[in-house]
């Protein structure tokens, strides 16, 4: 009897049980706080010392840029006629004619549902007032069952 005691009381849960069960994300958690945080200071000190070692170069800077003033002057120019004029003159044009290709588009759309739905309207009244009688469909099908002859057409004209 008293086995059957101890056996059911070592299936019971207990408190150290309980904490070794947590779910795997919990003990994720303190790792990953640990690594950005590691992450982030070793960045912060990176920029540091890329900002110190680039400080002397910028004294080079203004003498790069005047050097460099002409071909920068040619790429813009060239820039704006290829580019930016041909895109400013097409946007405004487009501007321009948005209420027109609005009004033919919204008159497209119309009707082309119109003419589907009156299509089908009167196909329906059709079939209401007069269905098709089935004596016809077959005298229609038999008569373009038959093979049609062609005529040749001859390479020499009457008159040559």
């Amino acid at each position: 009897m008293t086995s059957t005691i101890t056996a059911t009381a070592s299936l019971l849960p207990t408190a150290t049980g309980q904490l070794s069960t947590q779910p795997p994300i919990t003990q994720i958690i303190p790792i990953l706080r640990a690594t950005f945080s590691l992450l982030r200071t070793f960045l912060s000190q990176a920029l540091r010392v890329v900002v110190a070692l680039a400080t002397p170069l910028l004294i080079f800077v203004p003498l790069i840029s005047r050097l460099l003033a002409p071909v920068i002057l040619v790429f813009h120019i060239v820039l704006d006629a290829t580019v930016y004029t041909p895109y400013t003159i097409i946007s405004n044009v487009a501007a321009a004619l948005y209420p027109l290709y609005m009004f033919c588009g919204v008159a497209c759309i119309f009707g082309a549902v119109l003419g589907i739905l009156g299509r089908s309207l009167v196909t329906l009244s059709n079939n209401i007032i007069a269905p098709e009688l089935p004596k016809a469909t077959e005298s229609l099908q038999a008569l373009s069952m038959r093979p049609r002859k062609r005529r040749r057409k001859s390479s020499f004209t009457e008159n040559s």
